[in-house]
């Protein structure tokens, strides 16, 4: 019992320097979806399923001028929205989530993004990443977004075992402070960009090397050279 106290103990350790270092790694770091409104966001995170953010964000610089309000959404005539979003990818999925979801919250919602999992769940298309991201940007609740940079990252420091992403929050959960899930969930994606690259890891440079337990980090900072 005493070990795994110290064990635990440690861990905790390691997990605040780590967040320590990112937040001095990425002082700006920031949701990359420009957004204004929840309701922009939930639409931006529809569309970068299988998409880029900075895409979405080209996308969407015109999108929010054509389609401004909920009822807008809804109501677009067939074909309309299909066109706007086409190179998001999957547009005749995302467009029919879109205008589903819209329709929701009109009939449900009085037209308002609402504030809770359980009602951002019932949001067609939208699942745990979607609801998570709205709820930790825009109303400020503890969040924890697993993206497949948050995945590669947690998977590479020994936050977590899993594959699956509902697995892995879990784990993330109870490894980070609450009042830390929003802000150490953007660091792992800015970190996961600039460093811990899926294929090209730039361990050898890496701010994190010291405390990244990944048995490749050696070899992979060796072949840097």
């Amino acid at each position: 019992m005493a070990k795994k106290t110290i064990n635990a103990a440690k861990e905790k350790k390691r997990v605040a320097a780590i967040y320590r270092l990112l937040q001095e790694t990425y002082p700006e770091a920031a949701c990359t979806l420009n957004f204004r409104s929840p309701l922009q966001l939930l639409i931006m995170t529809i569309l970068a399923a299988q998409c880029t953010d900075a895409r979405v964000n080209i996308v969407c610089t015109q999108l929010f001028k054509d389609f401004q309000s909920v009822d807008d959404f809804a109501d677009a005539a067939p074909g309309a929205l299909e066109k706007a979003i086409h190179a998001c990818g999957f547009f005749n999925q995302k467009a029919r989530a879109i205008r589903e979801s819209c329709r929701m919250l009109r009939a449900e919602y009085n037209s308002q993004v609402p504030d809770t999992m359980d009602d951002l769940l019932r949001l067609p298309g939208v699942g745990r990443k979607i609801a998570n991201a709205v709820l930790g940007e825009c109303f400020g609740k503890p969040a924890v977004v697993v993206d497949t940079h948050c995945k590669r990252v947690a998977n590479r420091l020994g936050f977590t075992r899993h594959q699956d992403p509902g697995k892995i929050e879990i784990d993330l959960q109870q490894l980070w402070q609450p009042e830390h899930w929003t802000m150490y969930s953007q660091y792992m994606v800015h970190h996961g960009r600039a460093y811990c690259l899926a294929r090209s890891p730039k361990c050898a440079d890496c701010p994190l090397f010291s405390l990244c337990p990944w048995p490749e980090k050696d070899k992979r900072a060796h072949d840097a050279f």
